[in-house]
């Protein structure tokens, strides 16, 4: 089913636009976020795409929302909502309350999961998403840690799960819950795809970390 893809040509325009009003040059980002000075230069010229780790890095470096860098263009930014009017489900549409599938704002992260935002709008200190992993993906080498706690399902396939070097996998209907400042990382090495729904609460709305 077709979703509201983010291109990364827009992220990279976004994260140039972020790099900029922060007064950092390509090279200082690159340093930060442990990544050479041309693939950012590629990012930005919409011809890259970031991992995971180096995208939540690229977030907290220039001081922006995940949502700043990934809503597609023209969706809402904000939290907030018109209250709904009387009258039914298109109302509930129309405040903000349901989102439908067709309408997930998605993006493909390098190397790693797609992800699919499952709120019509951003809330400010908490995300819920659906998480699809590729068949055969390899552990990024980077952990992850940011605030928040997160709380995850799998919903079809066997997720590999790490958090403080530990590790296990996950079937269909196991769950996790952690404090997401623990290092973790999550992959998928066998042969199906992997579908799962994570929700994180407790985010610093500054700090714009989702998750996976």
């Amino acid at each position: 089913m077709a979703e509201a893809e983010t291109p990364w040509d827009l992220v990279g325009e976004r994260v140039r636009e972020a790099r900029t009003a922060a007064g950092m040059s390509v090279r200082e980002l690159a340093r930060r976020i442990g990544v050479s000075p041309s693939h950012v230069s590629q990012v930005e010229r919409g011809i890259g795409a970031f991992s995971v780790p180096a995208l939540y890095a690229v977030a907290r470096e220039l001081g922006v929302a995940m949502h700043q860098l990934l809503d597609p263009a023209g969706s809402a930014a904000s939290a907030s909502a018109p209250p709904p009017r009387s009258g039914g489900v298109d109302d509930l549409e129309a405040a903000g309350l349901v989102q439908r599938a067709a309408d997930h704002p998605s993006i493909k992260l390098s190397s790693g999961p797609r992800w699919s935002r499952l709120t019509a709008v951003s809330e400010p200190d908490a995300e819920f998403l659906e998480v699809v992993y590729a068949p055969g993906t390899a552990a990024q080498s980077d952990v992850i840690r940011h605030d928040g706690r997160e709380y995850g399902i799998v919903i079809d396939g066997e997720l590999t799960v790490e958090v403080d070097g530990c590790s296990t996998v996950l079937h269909d209907g196991d769950s996790i819950v952690f404090d997401s400042a623990r290092p973790h990382r999550f992959w998928n090495d066998s042969t199906r795809e992997v579908r799962a729904i994570w929700f994180v609460r407790g985010r610093d709305a500054d700090d714009g970390t989702p998750h996976v």
